[in-house]
């Protein structure tokens, strides 16, 4: 559902900076959790629930769970494909030469 020339991923992405700013203002301490709920017509339990999800991010990169790892993730399983792949086409090759050298007999 895009408005206005935002496309809905532009829309979500500027959500996400705004309900981040919000919550870093509010964890540094330049605004209170009452006051930032009246500014930006946010629920107070909303407003935790963001403090929440933020934190939790923050600590599972610590953990080694952020994107980092999972980063690493996909690059050790496309290392394991690419040796699949290089194992298999080395398969066909030999099949190939012994087909060949069977049809020579």
């Amino acid at each position: 559902m895009a408005t206005r020339g935002w496309s809905t991923v532009a829309l979500r992405s500027k959500h996400v900076f705004r309900e981040g700013a919000i919550v870093l203002r509010i964890l540094r301490g330049e605004i209170s959790m009452c006051e930032a709920s009246r500014k930006h017509g946010v629920s107070y339990k909303t407003l935790l629930a963001w403090r929440d999800r933020f934190l939790k991010g923050g600590e599972a990169a610590f953990k080694g769970k952020g994107p980092d790892a999972q980063v690493r993730a996909l690059e050790n399983e496309n290392k394991q494909l690419k040796e699949a792949l290089a194992e298999m086409a080395l398969r066909v090759e030999v099949l190939k030469n012994s087909a060949a050298w069977v049809g020579e007999l």
